[in-house]
């Protein structure tokens, strides 16, 4: 019994350490690092993708939040247009929502969360800029 209780409690212990695993995600802005923007890949002519600054990708910080997503933001901020790749660890309302938006005076967002390792180089959806603005200011005028 002894050993089915020491085999229980080494399963519930490594499981949990490979639910509080830190990910790595892109972290930069394109407000200091224009590298940070959209396109975020070097496209050679044989359609191979690259990233532009590999760098970017790093551990999430190990600063006691639980980081378990890779979040990409789009931020206007006074007509200025930002990208924001980031670790995140503050979870939606909607569990199944995987990108949500956010209209106020000074500044509008639209927010991407994805959950694999490096996974904010690219939307998770299929989305445009242009569609972006036009949803924001579609919601401006309604």
């Amino acid at each position: 019994m002894r050993q089915f209780l020491l085999t229980i409690a080494t399963l519930v212990v490594v499981g949990y350490c490979e639910e509080a695993k830190v990910r790595k995600c892109y972290q930069c802005t394109s407000y200091t690092d224009s590298m940070c923007a959209d396109p975020f890949f070097f496209e050679e002519s044989n359609g191979v993708k690259t990233v532009k600054n590999p760098d970017f990708l790093q551990e999430c910080p190990n600063d006691g939040k639980n980081y378990t997503m890779c979040r990409k933001i789009y931020q206007y901020v006074r007509d200025e247009e930002r990208v924001i790749r980031s670790c995140g660890y503050e979870e939606d309302k909607d569990p199944e929502r995987e990108c949500y938006m956010t209209v106020l005076e000074e500044y509008n967002t639209y927010v991407c969360r994805c959950r694999e390792d490096g996974c904010n180089a690219a939307t998770p959806i299929s989305i445009s800029i242009a569609s972006v603005m036009a949803a924001i200011s579609l919601k401006m005028i309604l």
